[in-house]
């Protein structure tokens, strides 16, 4: 089946793609902030906490009491309000601070919710930058397959026709495509990852499945070997969204446990009576109304010992999310110096000879200078070279990508 399949599809992803979108990574972040779905989304949930912060502003609304005669038996009439009338106004007033605390309660909300949009930020450039870097990696591959099977499709038509005149024999022309199909398996293979990691990146920047996405190569413009732990965990605590959050939250339940304690404490409403008429001893009838509930049973008991909790709760994720970035940080920055090693012990010269030699060995087996396994061997050892070059070059990139956000920041852009 493989030996049928064409070559024209192996060669190209964008085949069937209608137009194709070339960007860097800093393009992409750009795109990113302005297009992604889910961050603006996020940013209805800040609108939202401010919403709740205007209605915890406002006052309660008045109350008016309006009593008319419905029925009067000694003159048999219907809502005659000249026999008795009452007009009444009330106003709830909190007491102990309720008002002050549910309104500052709301402001600290709007605050976590902002936070809690930086974070979704910050996971959202993280997973962009996984994407590009993986689809880039990818793509490189997708190159090598590409210009080693041209090279292979070459060097097949020509033993084709060095074994039609019989200057090769059967068992070496299938062994060329056995090698061939190999090739196109791993093309294959790596080509289903593309669309995978392809299809995750047009989701973040809002892209339509109609578009090729090709990636320009990253390059970091600062060394590894300038940072520091101790450092970069002080910044990681003074910029990671997840620990402001962390402290935030313990404000916010402190907050929570003084409006408890004011709900403990009854509201009073005042009432005014203007007008009575009929129904007292002085006709009309002006008074004045005071009412509150009795705390003798419920005195928010339960209320304030969940609040209590919750802060105990709160600090201890505060303690947690800490320890968390302190060994995240310290892990980062360690994988990023093991993953620069085995990426620089591909030196320049290295690459150029492994080159030189893929590009002298289809020369010199047309030439008979080396054997059909010779010829293999080096093809295998080259594709091999480049994948792991493209693999370590690949984990390196992510290691810097996973060391900004353990940070907070990008440290190395």
């Amino acid at each position: 089946m493989l030996l049928l399949l064409p070559f024209w599809w192996l060669c190209g992803l964008a085949l069937a793609q209608t137009d194709t979108l070339r960007l860097n990574y800093e393009e992409a972040q750009k795109m990113l902030l302005k297009e992604n779905l889910q961050l603006l989304s996020s940013y209805y949930d800040i609108s939202l906490a401010e919403a709740d912060l205007v209605q915890a502003k406002l006052w309660t609304n008045p109350y008016l009491v309006w009593n008319q005669d419905l029925y009067s038996m000694e003159k048999n009439q219907y809502f005659n309000e000249t026999n008795q009338r009452l007009i009444q106004f009330n106003q709830t007033f909190s007491v102990a601070g309720k008002y002050t605390n549910t309104v500052k309660l709301a402001k600290i909300n709007v605050e976590l919710n902002k936070l809690m949009l930086q974070d979704v930020l910050r996971c959202l450039l993280y997973e962009l930058g996984t994407k590009f870097l993986n689809l880039n990696a990818l793509q490189q591959k997708n190159t090598l397959y590409t210009n080693t099977l041209a090279k292979s499709e070459q060097l097949i038509k020509s033993a084709e026709n060095k074994y039609r005149v019989g200057a090769m024999p059967l068992n070496e022309l299938t062994r060329l495509k056995s090698e061939r199909i190999a090739v196109q398996t791993e093309a294959i293979h790596n080509r289903n990852d593309i669309l995978v990691e392809m299809t995750d990146l047009k989701n973040l920047l809002n892209v339509s499945n109609g578009v090729y996405v090709q990636v320009a190569d990253y390059q970091p413009d600062m060394a590894a070997s300038a940072l520091n732990t101790e450092a970069l965990i002080t910044d990681a605590l003074l910029n990671r969204t997840d620990y402001l959050l962390s402290k935030k939250q313990i404000q916010y339940e402190e907050r929570d446990l003084k409006l408890q304690k004011s709900i403990a404490m009854p509201d009073i409403m005042l009432g005014y009576q203007p007008n009575d008429k009929g129904s007292n001893y002085v006709r009309p009838y002006q008074g004045l109304v005071l009412e509150m509930n009795v705390p003798l049973f419920n005195r928010n008991q339960g209320g304030i010992q969940r609040a209590k909790v919750k802060i105990d709760q709160a600090k201890s994720q505060n303690q947690f999310a800490e320890l968390k970035i302190r060994n995240e940080v310290q892990q980062s920055y360690d994988k990023l110096f093991n993953s620069r090693q085995g990426f620089e012990a591909f030196s320049a010269t290295f690459l150029q000879t492994i080159e030189d030699l893929n590009r002298n060995s289809i020369n010199n087996y047309d030439k008979k200078n080396i054997n059909l396994l010779e010829y293999i061997d080096l093809q295998r050892i080259y594709i091999q070279n480049r994948l792991q070059f493209i693999d370590l070059q690949n984990e390196y990139l992510n290691a810097i990508n996973q060391l900004n956000f353990s940070v907070g920041k990008q440290i190395i852009k």
